[in-house]
């Protein structure tokens, strides 16, 4: 890199010349997806998944604490994995909390559940098949 060089990319911002240009163009292009959900081995198991696909990943423990988080977070996910029964705050309660907030309104949302389903809104059923899962999650983000 040239010295009083600025590189810039195309929304005018400066890479960062720390970074090989492939990292940097990796990290710009790596997605992200929230998990929210009350069970611990849930949320680690697709976790896992997730980074060991690429993904940069963030979670929740219920609907609340998404929602306190996702007001205050600056990098915002390109999806929301939300499961639909949760104490404190459910699925369907974050959802309409969601649609209220004008900078996570637009966050696309998949509910994740082992019963029932949402009208009107994808839902992935558990337990589920990482390659069904995989092909479901690059399809929204």
């Amino acid at each position: 890199m040239l010295d009083g060089v600025q590189i810039l990319d195309d929304e005018n911002e400066i890479i960062n010349p720390e970074l090989s240009f492939e990292e940097e163009l990796w990290i710009r292009k790596r997605k992200k997806v929230m998990i929210i959900d009350d069970d611990l081995d849930f949320r680690l198991m697709v976790s896992e998944i997730l980074v060991d696909n690429g993904f940069s990943v963030t979670t929740a423990k219920d609907g609340e604490i998404a929602l306190n988080n996702l007001i205050h977070e600056s990098d915002l996910p390109d999806l929301i994995l939300v499961d639909l029964l949760m104490p404190i705050k459910s699925g369907l309660e974050f959802r309409r909390e969601q649609g209220k907030i004008k900078n996570i309104a637009g966050i696309p949302v998949v509910f994740v559940t082992g019963q029932g389903f949402v009208d009107g809104e994808l839902c992935l059923q558990k337990p589920f098949e990482e390659r069904e899962f995989l092909s479901m999650l690059r399809s929204y983000v």
